[in-house]
């Protein structure tokens, strides 16, 4: 009888340790998949970083662009006010 116990108890015991494994088995992938995952948004956030600064570097480029646009458009626009005077004067003459 205690022959029978015992198997049935190491049975038990056999049993349970499966079900741990499998379980840890289970969370060792999640965990592996996790990983995979942290990764690919580390790269992610990597990448996105490296276009934030090229757009930074290109809005200054727009920017300057912009500020000599706009000072050479008020040149011209002086200019015209300066061309138009000159020709009331000589059509005023």
């Amino acid at each position: 009888m205690d022959d029978i116990n015992n198997n049935d108890s190491l049975e038990i015991a056999n049993k349970r340790m499966e079900r741990a494994m499998e379980r840890l088995e289970k969370s060792v992938e999640a965990f592996s998949e996790q990983g995979l995952v942290l990764s690919k948004l580390q790269n992610d956030v990597t990448l996105l970083s490296q276009q934030k600064n090229e757009y930074a570097i290109k809005y200054d480029q727009v920017a300057k662009r912009e500020k000599k646009l706009d000072k050479t458009a008020s040149e011209v626009s002086l200019r015209l006010v300066d061309a138009m005077e000159t020709i009331k004067s000589v059509l005023v003459k």
